[in-house]
């Protein structure tokens, strides 16, 4: 029967995903918080933790088209949430940035990040959520690296 388990990795970590999202989203509706989409997660997840950057870089990071980023960006520029400005490095590239708007929306992410992770922990237990934590980091960091 261990070996099943196996076959269920996937699945339980997408189910896992779902309802992270779920959590989060529920509990940014009750606070009132508007304009992100389940689309624009891919930037939040990504050029938060990287700073600016450009489209292209942030597609790669996101494993979606640079066309698709685009979108993505366009979107979010016209909620006031991020900006584009020309690329130091190259003036024929844009850095893509958080606006003032887009990072009080960061604050309020992080905080409904904070009720899912209470709401786990009173389930599990904090440390042994705090230990699942760190081995999927362990994984994360093992792909990086190419293994």
């Amino acid at each position: 029967m261990a070996s099943q388990k196996k076959f269920e990795l996937g699945q339980t970590l997408m189910r896992i995903l779902e309802d992270f999202q779920r959590r989060l989203d529920a509990d940014l509706s009750e606070r009132n918080v508007e304009g992100v989409r389940p689309r624009h997660r891919v930037v939040f997840m990504h050029l938060d933790r990287f700073g600016a950057s450009r489209s292209v870089d942030l597609a790669a990071a996101a494993g979606i088209r640079p066309q698709s980023m685009m979108k993505i960006v366009h979107e979010l520029e016209q909620l006031g949430l991020v900006t584009r400005k020309p690329d130091p490095r190259d003036s024929r590239a844009k850095l893509v940035e958080f606006t003032a708007a887009g990072q009080k929306l960061i604050e309020e992410l992080t905080r409904s990040t904070e009720t899912v992770w209470d709401q786990y922990a009173q389930h599990l237990g904090g440390r042994k959520l705090e230990q699942s934590l760190e081995a999927f980091n362990s994984i994360i960091t093992m792909s990086r690296q190419g293994d």
